[in-house]
């Protein structure tokens, strides 16, 4: 610019001339867009970079670049033209949808929650916006708000499908369990074939303790998907069977969906505390802490977060990914696997691990005979295994399915099945698991060991 005393002063844009600049360039980002979901990337980037040079302030350029990075695997990237997105256009309900987005595949959750609250209430009959505050919602465990989302999308449009049975569930979660069976019911009467309906209708009853009409709902589920594993699995819990264990499908999900809130809310509402000790007992036997540790269910990392570093393997097994992801950000651990306990002592050469724990896993696992057997093949002689089970009475039988769907053991039972398996050493001792509903849950922290060979 020049600096002559008779330049005329730079004139700021009015707002009807921003509007009509950014109208004629509203082509130009459909195009953007356009080339975006047909995988043409590089012309995309380039056709971006002309637009930034002509107005870098303008949002939409960023709302592309969110989508193109996404739409590359560049989830650092996404996250970064996402803030921008939203800086610029605070008052724009899509740049806070896809801040939302880009810090959910970063997993997080709480960020992403409360930048969909604000595309929500900038833009509140969007139901897109409102289906990823439900989801956000549920994973946080927060479900009231949940069907606060839910209600406000069937007040718009009552013919989304499964909407019912998604308020019936977050109801239920809530247990608000006469409601929840209302729109379940209406689910059902409007669409026979729905079979998550009759899924949530059969829970709802073993809820409210009625086991029959359970078994006549979980029938119902199962005449529309009879080999569903979990189906099949419940109506032999309703009938009053004891399945050696649940499907790992079913475990799976509870975890998958629990993962972001699994810290806080065990640890902090439920009070639980077993990794914390089991990780004074590894101490206590291994002072020097020169040992690999093989941890079954190691779920969020909780053992890891509690014990800190080894001098040795530290190997952290589950089912769930999500929880997996969570274990990573203690950095304690030195690898992991996704796959049941089950297949992971079964595919684990013997002799190799100094400790292997099993903290709050064994009551999904139900039955005991082959992880203990599988165990004892995998410790070095000398080894420790740790684990913890829900208390059955020593009146009842061995292995009881409680109404929670979780196993509690009988520890006569548990005692006889490691002595069989050449444990010895064996203490038990008593622990509170965990609270629900303000009253403790009783079970028992196991440690045994694996004999060291005899002298010759």
């Amino acid at each position: 610019m020049s600096n002559s005393p008779y330049s005329l002063p730079t004139m700021k844009p009015t707002a009807q001339a921003t509007q009509e600049r950014q109208a004629a360039r509203a082509p130009l980002f459909k195009a953007v867009e356009a080339d975006i979901r047909a995988g043409r990337l590089r012309e995309a980037a380039i056709a971006l970079n002309a637009l930034q040079q002509q107005d870098a302030d303008d949002a939409r350029i960023y709302v592309c670049g969110w989508m193109l990075a996404k739409e590359a695997g560049n989830l650092s990237s996404a996250l970064k033209a996402a803030e921008r997105a939203a800086e610029l256009s605070p008052m724009q309900a899509l740049p806070h949808y896809c801040l939302a987005d880009a810090q959910r595949a970063l997993g997080q959750t709480k960020e992403a929650r409360d930048s969909i609250e604000k595309a929500v209430a900038l833009m509140p009959d969007d139901l897109k916006f409102r289906e990823t505050a439900v989801n956000l919602a549920t994973a946080l465990g927060d479900h009231a708000a949940a069907e606060r989302h839910l209600r406000f999308a069937f007040s718009r449009n009552p013919n989304v499908p499964g909407i019912k049975s998604m308020i019936g569930a977050a109801l239920r979660s809530q247990s608000k369990l006469d409601e929840a069976r209302e729109f379940f019911a209406g689910a059902v009467a409007d669409n026979p074939e729905d079979a998550h309906a009759h899924f949530g209708l059969a829970m709802v009853a073993h809820d409210q303790g009625q086991p029959e009409k359970a078994t006549l709902h979980i029938n119902d589920a199962l005449r529309l998907h009879p080999d569903d594993p979990e189906f099949n699995y419940l109506r032999a819990v309703f009938a009053g069977e004891t399945p050696a264990r649940q499907p790992e499908g079913m475990t799976r999900a509870v975890f998958d969906q629990y993962a972001v809130r699994f810290d806080t809310h065990l640890v902090g509402a439920l009070k639980y505390r077993v990794p914390q000790r089991i990780a004074a007992l590894i101490t206590e036997k291994f002072p020097a802490r020169k040992l690999s540790i093989l941890d079954l269910g190691c779920g969020t990392g909780l053992l890891g977060a509690s014990l800190g570093a080894i001098d040795g393997h530290f190997v952290g097994v589950d089912l769930s990914m999500p929880m997996i992801d969570e274990a990573k950000k203690h950095k304690a651990y030195t690898r992991f696997h996704h796959v049941n306990l089950l297949d992971a002592l079964d595919a684990t050469d013997a002799n190799e691990f100094e400790v292997i724990v099993a903290a709050d896993v064994m009551i999904y696992v139900g039955a005991l005979e082959t992880p203990l057997r599988d165990a004892f093949k995998v410790l070095k002689p000398g080894g420790w295994l740790f684990f913890s089970c829900e208390r059955a009475p020593e009146d009842g039988p061995d292995l009881v399915v409680e109404k929670s769907l979780r196993y509690s053991h009988k520890e006569s039972h548990v005692r006889r099945l490691l002595a069989e398996d050449g444990y010895v050493e064996v203490a038990i001792e008593d622990v509170d698991l965990r609270t629900e509903g303000g009253v403790a849950i009783p079970g028992y922290i196991v440690a045994a060991q694996k004999p060291l060979p005899k002298p010759l």
